[in-house]
């Protein structure tokens, strides 16, 4: 089976152009802290203005009927691929795993239903409201099926499909680099970090207050040659550095373990200049004006061996565009 992370985030997708004037109304996409799902993360500000089931005028929103029923059935491959980012096979897969977890079974809303909706808005820069009444749910029921569905994908599927590889699968993850034009020996992933920005926080806004002047939390992830993800680390203050970020993640704790060390004696990761030299991390040197043509040499491979994570970081945002600005109530 292939893994359905792969498809999710690096297959090869349609890059919409991005929209004009996107309305301050994203909405929290995963709620994880060190893995664990945040169980206050889906009111979203841009949903508490005004009575819940009603619009402006007092009204009772105008639902689309059929959406689901009649509409989808009529995509083809490509327009289905490019609203739910993922194709119709990849779809059924992942329908048929987060089936296994599904908790309460509600046999009035299909399962796919549910699916398909999660996937729309976080796919899309559409308000809740909206994005409720194209599949036919009040906004309250909307809320709960998101909140049902990401709980099942973040605390049951990831641990499951973001893994480390094993040893057959690193041999493969080290040779693929090595044979990259300017390969290095022994590189089993590389890792980076990125801002996901958010609305200041109440109470500590200064903690996430990062110095491109925005507030945010931090995504640290590791990938490897096809800029797949093999470990994350989602939530940290967007104030922090990349390497104390690192120092304090569960990787770092398993890369310096003297007991069971995650990485061999020749194995290394790429980071760059941020992340601490390391014999496991390996950063290009820093430019003073003085390096040698050997070590200019060497960062140019680095950069060029490390250009797979900056791709698959836009990939992700382009793919899921939520993660663009979250504007959650609280951290």
């Amino acid at each position: 089976m292939d893994n359905i992370f792969e498809h999710l985030i690096v297959d090869e997708i349609l890059f919409d152009q991005v929209e004009q004037n996107l309305r301050n109304g994203f909405y929290q996409f995963l709620g994880l802290v060190n893995g664990e799902m945040m169980d206050d993360f889906i009111l979203l500000d841009g949903d508490l203005n005004g009575d819940p089931e009603l619009d402006v005028r007092g009204d009772a929103p105008a639902r689309i009927l059929n959406f689901y029923e009649e509409v989808i059935p009529q995509y083809d491959d490509e327009q289905f691929k490019s609203h739910f980012r993922m194709s119709r096979e990849v779809f059924q897969e992942l329908s048929n795993i987060i089936e296994q977890y599904i908790r309460r079974p509600n046999n009035a809303i299909p399962l796919e239903k549910k699916i398909l909706m999660t996937l729309w808005v976080l796919a899309t820069p559409e308000s809740f409201r909206s994005v409720a009444d194209r599949f036919n749910f009040s906004k309250s029921t909307g809320h709960s099926i998101f909140k049902e569905i990401i709980i099942i994908i973040a605390n049951d599927l990831l641990p499951q499909f973001i893994v480390w590889p094993n040893a057959e699968e690193s041999a493969e993850i080290e040779n693929a680099f090595l044979n990259k034009p300017g390969g290095f020996p022994g590189i089993v992933g590389a890792v980076d970090g990125c801002h996901i920005n958010i609305k200041q926080p109440p109470g500590n806004p200064n903690d996430y207050y990062n110095r491109k002047g925005s507030h945010s939390v931090i995504l640290q992830d590791t990938y490897d040659h096809e800029g797949k993800f093999i470990d994350i680390l989602v939530g940290r203050p967007g104030r922090a550095h990349d390497s104390p970020v690192f120092k304090s993640s569960p990787l770092y704790a398993k890369i310096t373990n003297p007991e069971n060390p995650l990485l061999g004696q020749n194995q290394h990761i790429l980071a760059d200049s941020a992340y601490p030299l390391m014999i496991h991390i390996l950063t290009p040197f820093k430019d003073n004006g003085h390096l040698s043509p050997l070590q200019l040499k060497y960062n140019v491979r680095h950069a060029s061996l490390r250009s797979v994570i900056e791709r698959a970081f836009g990939i992700l945002k382009v793919k899921f565009r939520q993660l663009h600005y979250l504007d959650v109530q609280s951290i």
